[in-house]
């Protein structure tokens, strides 16, 4: 006995002119039902409008064209699973007869602990799908690393554009060898390695030749563009790692990577100083350290360069002309983030007079002023610290910051302060998750802890 829902679902689709023009006005958590209405009639043009308007899922965030899904709602009532269980039940027969025009690639993005086993459900059953899930973008947070070889190999890395390993996955050099030495990603784009991914400092001559090794297996990814290694120890090492890629970088992310004049150097003199559209070198002594290869790697990439990063690298009053020089020629900027420098409110009055003058500046990340913290302060500032400082004083600094640039008449610019760094919503997605896990990982410590005292005692 046929449900009023389906009943409606076969008249909708009866007439195919009609329900290829509508579909936009459907929920598409009502394609599944469409789809096997639309298989009975032999409504193949419908089927085939129905597979191309199928939206991309992204596992974690649990959103459907803005459409929020519950986690703890019915399995039957998540979407993916229900569009690949509609596909097995019913549906097999006729688009594997006509493959070509049914086939849909689902994007999957942001794997963590809580959605895991979903995931590879899903994954595992694409074999007998017809409509194909296809990872182009792949994140993986907060999981084991066991588990994040195991579902690596359940995608097709050979299309896969994004590949962002960050936060909790344990993922240290030899295991980044690993992964290389048994996957290959001839398409991969951007790729982002977990912190201390590398530390140079407990290095043998097997890292050596490992490191080596990682180089050339990246210089194998010829459509690599984007790398993000912050916070990974490469202390004289960069060159051995970016001078074998065949295609030079767009974005280069080296924050506090404790690079020194060689690595800055090797920078500023290759082949992807040119093309270098968004660059962060946070958390480097720019000043004392570099300030003319500084000078000369801005030179080479101004051009392109949309993007620039330069938090907690020491820049004081005494530097502001230096940095005004070094971003002259940069007329593309299009967003300048400086927070955590020891600057005073009127170094950054003539900071933002010039920024004005940069014609595609849209965003600007500036510090707390110094003059707004107590006397004594050190930097950088460490968290307690962070927000001890007069609100009052930077309330009205940041006013005539913000009437500095509507003088000009750049409006157009966003100036702020986020002390605790930009809202990232993949972040605030598992936020819950990795708070679960420091506060297991500190009961552990704690009873390793008194479990060490007992046995002194």
């Amino acid at each position: 006995m046929k449900s009023l829902r389906f009943i409606s679902a076969e008249a909708f689709v009866s007439n195919a002119e009609f329900a290829r023009k509508s579909l936009g006005c459907v929920a598409h958590n009502l394609f599944p039902l469409l789809f096997k209405a639309s298989y009975l009639l032999e409504q193949g043009e419908v089927i085939h409008d129905l597979v191309e308007n199928w939206p991309l899922v992204d596992f974690n965030m649990g959103k459907l064209l803005g459409t929020t899904v519950d986690y703890q709602e019915d399995l039957s009532h998540r979407t993916c699973l229900v569009c690949l269980e509609s596909c097995l039940t019913g549906l097999r027969d006729y688009v594997l007869n006509h493959p070509s025009p049914y086939v849909k690639r689902l994007k999957v993005v942001d794997l963590t602990e809580r959605n895991y086993e979903l995931v590879v459900q899903a994954l595992l059953k694409k074999c007998y799908c017809p409509l194909k899930i296809c990872c182009v973008a792949f994140r993986s947070d907060n999981l084991a690393l066991q588990k994040f070889f195991y579902i690596i190999k359940l995608i097709d890395p050979s299309l896969l554009r994004k590949l962002e390993i960050v936060h909790n996955v344990r993922l240290e050099m030899e295991h980044l060898e690993i992964l290389f030495n048994s996957i290959h990603f001839p398409l991969l784009m951007s790729l982002t390695l977990p912190a201390r991914t590398f530390n140079v400092r407990r290095f043998t001559a097997t890292d050596e030749r490992m490191l080596t090794n990682i180089g050339e297996k990246m210089g194998e990814m010829t459509q690599l563009t984007e790398l993000s290694m912050s916070f990974s120890i490469l202390t004289g090492r960069i060159q051995k790692l970016l001078s074998p890629l065949k295609t030079p970088l767009k974005m280069l992310d080296v924050s506090n990577c404790s690079l020194n004049h060689a690595d800055m150097a090797y920078l500023a003199n290759s082949f992807h100083a040119n093309h270098l559209e968004a660059l962060d070198l946070s958390g480097h002594n720019i000043p004392d350290l570099y300030p003319s290869v500084f000078f000369k790697l801005l030179s080479h990439s101004s051009s392109v360069l949309r993007s620039l990063t330069l938090e907690d690298c020491n820049i004081q009053d005494t530097h502001v002309n230096m940095l005004i020089l070094g971003l002259s020629p940069c007329q593309k900027l299009q967003e300048f983030k400086f927070l955590g420098n020891p600057l005073s409110s009127q170094a950054l009055k003539h900071l933002f007079t010039f920024l004005c003058e940069l014609p595609m500046l849209k965003n600007v990340e500036f510090p707390v002023p110094r003059d707004c913290y107590p006397i004594g302060i050190t930097y950088p500032i460490d968290d307690a610290s962070l927000c001890r400082f007069d609100h009052q004083k930077y309330e009205s600094v940041a006013e005539q910051l913000n009437l500095i640039l509507l003088q000009a008449n750049r409006e157009d610019v966003k100036a702020s302060t986020p002390l605790f760094g930009s809202y990232d919503a993949a972040v605030q997605e598992t936020n819950n998750e990795l708070g679960a896990y420091l506060i297991k990982s500190f009961k552990e410590t704690l009873e390793k802890f008194t479990t060490s005292l007992n046995k002194i005692s």
